[in-house]
């Protein structure tokens, strides 16, 4: 039987109301499907540009870090007084870093205690040496590794970073990511600004974390220990080395620490 021109008016309201309810949904789904795909769109976008620039956005980063305490920029007095501040000294932060770490560190408080500079020619390697290896302060240079440290005697222990490499090999040369490539018999240069200490590798190894003792003193040698992290975090790179000679800061010998931190030049 057919309705009535009244409920036929009913029906006819009933599904257009369905019909924009169903309209109204479909555009809300259609709205969030774009939404979802312009954020998909932007990570991969941003994503794509931190590969792309994080060479030399990392290069940037770590030559600014450095370069804010550069030698020619402190005081033998501020190096004296950083000398007796307490430092951090944690071993456990010698790492593998990235871009994201570097990019992080920016935003810590940098007012860092230098106490001096180290400088390892066949490596390309010259940073600022700090008072304590807290993890922060490894982005920036070479930490001390244990307390009251007076270079040119005992065991000088310093640490820092091996950049990790996500494309290729561009990383190789920042901070102490170098050290996978030291040999026996090249030259290290520590300072203070008073004196240069020389000293002569004798010794490259691959050790475990727990063998810390390598970092401290052995009778009345007087060496340098360098440590950073091996490829896979599992593992350290050691670098030791015998004082050969004690030379002063001057003009001539000043220059082994002023090469506009020669690793980010190659």
């Amino acid at each position: 039987m057919r309705g009535t021109p009244r409920s036929n008016k009913i029906h006819n309201k009933e599904d257009e109301t369905i019909s924009k309810i169903n309209n109204k949904g479909f555009k809300k789904k259609k709205k969030l499907t774009k939404t979802i795909r312009a954020v998909i769109f932007y990570l991969a976008l941003f994503c794509s540009i931190v590969l792309i620039f994080q060479y030399p956005l990392t290069q940037l980063m770590v030559k600014k870090n450095s370069s804010v305490y550069s030698l020619k920029k402190v005081s033998l007095k501020t190096i004296d007084e950083n000398k007796k501040i307490k430092g951090n000294f944690d071993t456990k932060n010698i790492a593998t870093i990235n871009f994201f770490d570097i990019a992080k560190s920016q935003l810590s408080d940098n007012n860092y205690p230098i106490t001096g500079g180290i400088s390892y020619p066949a490596l390309g390697i010259n940073l600022p040496v700090f008072n304590g290896d807290g993890d922060n302060i490894m982005t920036y240079g070479a930490g001390t590794m244990k307390a009251n440290q007076i270079m040119g005697q005992g065991n000088f222990a310093l640490a820092s970073h091996h950049v990790s490499n996500v494309v290729g090999h561009w990383a190789d040369n920042l901070l102490f990511s170098p050290l996978e490539h030291a040999k026996t018999n090249q030259e290290i240069y520590l300072t203070d600004k008073r004196k240069v200490y020389k000293y002569r590798t004798s010794k490259v190894s691959i050790i475990k974390p727990s063998e810390g003792n390598v970092i401290l003193d052995q009778g009345k040698e007087k060496e340098i220990t360098l440590i950073t992290c091996y490829s896979d975090d599992r593992f350290r790179i050691l670098v030791q080395g015998k004082l050969e000679s004690v030379l002063s800061y001057n003009s001539k010998t000043k220059q082994l620490f002023s090469g506009k931190l020669t690793q980010y030049n190659k």
